[in-house]
């Protein structure tokens, strides 16, 4: 619950401010106190969705978490039908357009397992996503990889965008196991369980980079998915960035939800998918309860997602 809940609290409170820099939102107070409108990004509409509205990081979580509960395991199949019912009926929120090529070939009648393309962008779809097979697969490591490719590879085929999700699977398996998160063994954990070298290399320099000056950090994570020029923006929609700061996020105060995500929220860039991931890194970690009431309560579907979790411990343990 915990993990899901999460997620979708930490998106909804950055969608508003996706794409902002972090000069923009450091002008900004409170943060993390409530939500804020999100506008429908339609030429001539002035019309905004209800205040907690999440985008389609919590949307394809979700998805991915009913179909956990529909099948009791990991099934390419359910995850596409999942996906491609949240396209047919438009409720999809500011898709990504690796994701939105792939569900749209999968409505055309392409097989699962090919309507994704390995030369693609490697964007963030599949990580900002895959908490659900996280916890699913939290005690039983020997499954984990498998389960993670097959969630990915439905919308996500580039190595690099698996690599990013089995970092965050990783990553969100351990905290929900670990009583207490220690970094050098956290960052080992996530560095073995990645392919690309260059990747691994940035994940363990995580713990340098902890012991830096804030905006030392930052600007050194954007850095590995942007132009130098583009310093000052924050993080960009690519994979390998955002994984690493939302690790970030989540490392510089493990027990703190409200500081892990308000900390994801001023990276700047791409913040909905930042906090959503690190969102759910904490709420596996630290539960339900240390993420303020009002949040649940006020987040779109909270009731409903809250009872996604509670049936798919159930299923799990079933």
């Amino acid at each position: 619950m915990g993990a899901l809940i999460g997620c979708a609290v930490g998106d909804a409170l950055g969608a508003p401010i996706e794409g902002w820099s972090r000069e923009e939102i450091a002008m900004l107070e409170g943060l993390t106190d409530h939500y804020r409108p999100l506008p429908r990004r339609k030429a001539g509409s002035q019309a905004h969705y209800p205040l907690g509205q999440y985008t389609d990081d919590t949307q394809l979580t979700v998805a991915i978490a009913r179909s956990l509960v529909a099948r009791g395991a990991v099934d390419g199949a359910e995850i596409a039908r999942e996906f491609a019912a949240l396209w047919r009926s438009g409720e999809i929120v500011g898709a990504g357009p690796v994701a939105d090529r792939a569900v749209k070939r999968l409505i055309e009648g392409v097989r699962w397992q090919d309507a994704a393309v390995a030369d693609d962008l490697p964007l963030n779809g599949a990580a900002m996503r895959i908490a659900p097979v996280a916890m699913w697969d939290c005690d039983r490591p020997d499954r984990l990889a498998d389960d993670v490719a097959t969630a990915s590879v439905v919308t996500h085929r580039h190595p690099v965008a698996i690599d990013a999700a089995m970092a965050v699977a990783t990553a969100v398996a351990h905290a929900a196991t670990s009583s207490a998160i220690e970094t050098p063994v956290f960052l080992d954990a996530v560095v073995a369980s990645v392919q690309s070298n260059g990747f691994a290399g940035h994940i363990q320099g995580l713990g340098d980079w902890l012991q830096s000056a804030e905006q030392t950090a930052l600007e050194a994570i954007a850095d590995t998915g942007q132009r130098p020029g583009d310093r000052g923006f924050g993080i960009p929609a690519l994979a390998e960035p955002t994984v690493l700061a939302s690790l970030y996020a989540f490392l510089r105060s493990p027990n703190d939800y409200v500081a892990t995500v308000d900390c994801a929220l001023r990276i700047g860039g791409d913040v909905d998918t930042i906090a959503a991931i690190a969102g759910a890194m904490s709420g596996a970690h630290n539960g339900v309860g240390a993420i303020p009431g009002h949040l649940v309560n006020g987040v779109k579907d909270g009731a409903e997602i809250m009872d996604l979790g509670r049936r798919l411990y159930a299923s799990r343990v079933a």
